[in-house]
């Protein structure tokens, strides 16, 4: 058989019971597979899914284009923020500071001040921004729905990740990425009711679904809409190392 077509990369997990592939923006093709697992066997299982590799592989290349693309734009002069239906204008302002500060003024304006040469400084202080403003809107919610439905939730903490959307401790400490205010509001809705139902069940098996279809039936549809929309969501220039 002729080796398979793309390039990929295997994660070997203590916790996974079966395969698992993805594809997403910032690792590519994974074969997450259970320790053990024969990597030559691997091809093979990559073949059956080659259709489904390749559409998803395309869809990445887009977002990759197009997150290029913003990157190339420059800092943003406005920030939309869907999941609060909210959008914020920016003004950048160069002083003498060595730092970047970012500043809210009347009007949801957004004042950028400081050594704003430097794409990194304030790339970090807008994000500081949006985890401050994430820590105001999303973590309230979240509390007062724990509080609806009696889920033990010890601390709330807002980051700014890569590869997750959010997580739950076994202590009842969940984190949330603070990306989540350029999603969709169902979807950022979403991703909080499944990690308050992660207090309950910490693993993702049929007691876990059930849990989380009782307070919202569409939960396989968000979740096929998230994994599919990846980070084309946030600006690329946010995103830019």
């Amino acid at each position: 058989m002729s080796p398979v077509p793309f390039d990929y990369s295997i994660c070997k997990s203590p916790k996974a019971r079966h395969v698992r592939i993805r594809v997403s923006l910032s690792d590519g093709l994974v074969v997450v597979v259970p320790r053990g697992f024969p990597a030559a066997r691997v091809p093979a299982l990559l073949e059956t899914r080659r259709g489904w590799i390749e559409r998803a592989l395309e869809r990445v290349r887009i977002q990759r284009e197009e997150r290029a693309k913003q990157a190339a734009a420059g800092p943003p002069v406005v920030l939309a923020l869907p999941a609060l239906g909210e959008e914020w204008d920016v003004e950048y302002r160069p002083t003498e500071a060595s730092g970047v500060s970012v500043r809210e003024r009347p009007g949801r304006r957004l004042v950028v001040s400081g050594a704003i040469d430097d794409a990194e400084a304030t790339r970090n202080a807008i994000r500081r921004w949006l985890a401050r403003r994430a820590k105001a809107t999303l973590a309230p919610r979240l509390l007062a729905l724990a509080a609806e439905h009696d889920y033990p939730v010890k601390r709330v903490t807002m980051r700014w990740q890569r590869s997750r959307w959010g997580s739950c401790s076994p202590s009842g400490t969940i984190s949330l990425n603070a990306q989540l205010l350029f999603l969709p509001s169902r979807l950022a809705e979403y991703v909080v009711l499944h990690e308050l139902c992660h207090t309950v069940r910490l693993d993702h098996s049929a007691a876990f679904w059930r849990v989380l279809a009782g307070h919202e039936p569409r939960y396989e549809t968000l979740r096929r809409e998230l994994r599919k929309a990846g980070w084309s969501h946030v600006p690329g220039w946010l995103l830019s190392e």
